[in-house]
């Protein structure tokens, strides 16, 4: 498929979707992932982006092509994507610091400048509609189950208020809209690789800077305040952020944490009930929204865009 001398490979046990697969061959070290549950359209929107951003400068390393010309494969009735091996690890919470938060904010600067050609405009699975279809799904099973009956009494009404409270109109282009510190590579203090696209597509601008601001910047119990500063700053040195943005950030941080509560809750926490391994605590983000709601009502300017 590759025409590569396979020597051996080991798993790599990160992700909680597809199977990723470090491969060493003939011809130097790879990174495999068999993509789970995914279309042919799927995965070829996938490397699409991926070779748009890598081409005009992006830190993430582009799919290989197999010997037919194609940007994955199939193996044994599932498509595999190959990559090359990029040095550098990710960096557990404790070990983040500004620097890292400021080379995450000037990469997803960079990514947002970079995809402003490409075309594909499709928005990703996660729009509000879908989350609230999945909040449907949680408020059956939380009937029977306390932790989720509370949840459900924190989402609903939030997701309610976003639904008409957001502001319109916001800027859009190419997000990650997963960038996740387990989604970056860092060698030392520098930014080695992006990560894992397969949550991207056209969306909010202002909403993928949520997120990642919301993954990189909030601690044990809040956020770091030097880490929103290094993040944001860096961003908007490079992408200047409109005055609609500065509007709507707020609202924006409170619906990346209910969305990411939410899919926390459908694809991990009922998933581990099933007898699934443990995974992420949705709680870790029904406490980022209680945080970021007491910023903004302070109005201490700490989640203000610059």
């Amino acid at each position: 498929m590759y025409g590569l001398t396979y020597v051996g490979h080991s798993a790599i046990a990160v992700g909680t979707v597809n199977t990723n697969v470090k491969v060493e061959t003939g011809e130097g070290t790879r990174f495999l992932r068999i993509n789970e549950g995914k279309s042919v359209e799927d995965v070829a929107r996938e490397a699409a982006i991926v070779e748009h951003v890598a081409a005009r400068g992006v830190p993430t390393p582009p799919p290989f092509r197999t010997k037919g010309g194609a940007s994955f494969g199939t193996w044994r009735g599932q498509l595999v994507s190959l990559f090359p091996w990029r040095g550098g690890r990710t960096l557990p919470r404790s070990e983040v610091q500004p620097v890292h938060a400021r080379a995450a904010g000037e990469a997803l600067a960079r990514l947002h400048l970079a995809g402003e050609s490409f075309p594909d405009h499709r928005p990703g699975r996660y729009e509000p509609d879908e989350i609230d279809r999945r909040l449907e799904r949680i408020q059956v099973v939380a009937e029977s189950d306390p932790a989720l009956a509370a949840a459900v009494a924190v989402l609903g009404p939030e997701l309610e208020a976003l639904a008409i409270g957001r502001v319109p109109g916001l800027p859009e282009g190419l997000i990650h809209g997963d960038l996740f510190l387990d989604n970056v590579l860092y060698e030392e203090d520098r930014l080695a690789a992006l990560l894992d696209f397969e949550q991207a597509s056209w969306g909010r601008l202002a909403y993928d800077l949520a997120v990642t601001l919301l993954a990189f910047a909030f601690g044990r119990d809040d956020f770091r305040p030097e880490m929103v500063e290094a993040l944001l700053s860096a961003y908007v040195a490079l992408r200047p952020v409109t005055p609609a943005e500065r509007d709507g950030f707020g609202g924006e941080l409170r619906f990346v944490a209910c969305r990411f509560a939410v899919t926390r809750i459908t694809d991990v926490h009922l998933k581990r009930a099933a007898g699934a391994a443990p995974g992420k605590d949705f709680g870790r983000y029904l406490l980022r929204l209680q945080r970021v709601k007491q910023h903004l009502a302070a109005a201490d300017g700490l989640l203000a865009l610059p």
